[in-house]
């Protein structure tokens, strides 16, 4: 997820909170878990969304599985996080691909892309994977199934824009398509449905009332957009100011989300620099626990941020670097992440990676 602009954000609706950390009790620290959802994979140790990053991430020992989701042209839906192939990620090997929108690409015509050659430039201490594929979400889901953990979860993410309608398929794929086959391979009860989108949200939810929904905030989607569309197109017919004073807690609860899951601040730089903006806040995090929800900020990647959100309470952290998140967790004395497990290349060879 990347869904961030430089608007300004107003103190009313965030509020501040003090950066100096207090060691946790020994009262805290006996029931405190710290969950790690390994973003697109984990991106900054392996190739993006690709079987390879997520077998890596279940070795590590993240809880959670964080990936994204689009259709082909043939219907397929397919675990990537852009709408767009782009020739910083994946490159062609046979036909003209890159730069088309995957709704416009067949499975077939995708697969021919190498997408684990490109080293992005700001994560270059990734492990390349040359000729890894762009995946399906059930090959994703047999490769979790190979692994063999029960424990793992997968947070999925519906790609589409409100008002960008004819990059991706419609909305009413997105709510008809994807919980039948999460239902089918047993993996509705283990997976979470995330977007910034809230339409979604509000249509699956209203279809499979049981799904654990996800909605995601960013500074972007909580101000009337400045696109040409008045309003709040992201929010699912939500006018924020006029129907919640502005509280994007209480939305969120309206259209009965599992888990708030905003960015974690803005402005640059981590917690502890001066043009930081946060955007999770310990009060931000006790309103939402009194109002049922969890807690779960992205993308923090800095051992200083994960530290004053996992003090302000956060249920669980998205990372490109979930090791960190683990690391910090439990040097201050939390139990995080789950057992790390021994690879297993026959699940990759399973799952169309070329290593």
């Amino acid at each position: 997820m990347v869904k961030i602009s430089g608007t300004p954000l107003s103190i009313a609706a965030v509020g501040f909170a003090a950066l100096t950390q207090a060691a946790p009790s020994t009262e805290e620290r006996a029931w405190k878990k710290v969950r790690v959802q390994a973003h697109r994979g984990g991106l900054g140790l392996r190739p993006e969304s690709t079987a390879y990053a997520f077998a890596y991430a279940m070795e590590i020992g993240a809880n959670v599985l964080e990936m994204d989701m689009v259709f082909t042209k043939d219907g397929i839906p397919v675990i990537w996080h852009d709408h767009q192939i782009s020739g910083t990620k994946c490159k062609d090997t046979t036909g003209n691909f890159v730069g088309k929108f995957i709704a416009n690409i067949t499975l077939a015509e995708l697969k021919t892309l190498d997408c684990g050659s490109m080293q992005l430039s700001s994560y270059k201490q990734a492990k390349l994977a040359p000729g890894a594929q762009i995946q399906t979400l059930e090959e994703v889901l047999d490769l979790v199934e190979c692994y063999g953990d029960s424990q793992v979860e997968i947070n999925l993410e519906t790609k589409l824009d409100p008002i960008v309608s004819n990059e991706t398929f419609p909305l009413q794929a997105y709510v008809d398509n994807i919980i039948p086959i999460l239902k089918r391979r047993r993996f509705d009860k283990r997976t979470y449905i995330q977007s910034f989108d809230w339409r979604t949200l509000i249509g699956i939810k209203k279809k499979f009332p049981s799904t654990r929904t996800v909605a995601l905030i960013d500074d972007t989607n909580i101000i009337p957009d400045d696109r040409g569309v008045s309003g709040y197109p992201w929010l699912g017919g939500i006018d924020l100011q006029k129907d919640y004073g502005g509280d994007w807690v209480k939305a969120a609860k309206s259209i009965k989300a599992t888990v708030l899951s905003p960015v974690h601040g803005t402005g640059g730089g981590t917690a502890n620099s001066p043009e930081y903006k946060p955007f999770v806040t310990k009060e931000v995090v006790e309103r939402a626990h009194k109002l049922g929800l969890q807690v779960v900020p992205w993308t923090v990647d800095d051992e200083v941020t994960i530290d004053k959100l996992i003090t302000d309470g956060v249920d669980m952290i998205i990372s490109d670097y979930p090791e960190r998140v683990k690391h910090v967790a439990r040097d201050r004395g939390y139990a995080s992440g789950l057992r790390t497990r021994e690879p297993r290349p026959q699940c990759l060879s399973e799952a169309s990676l070329q290593l």
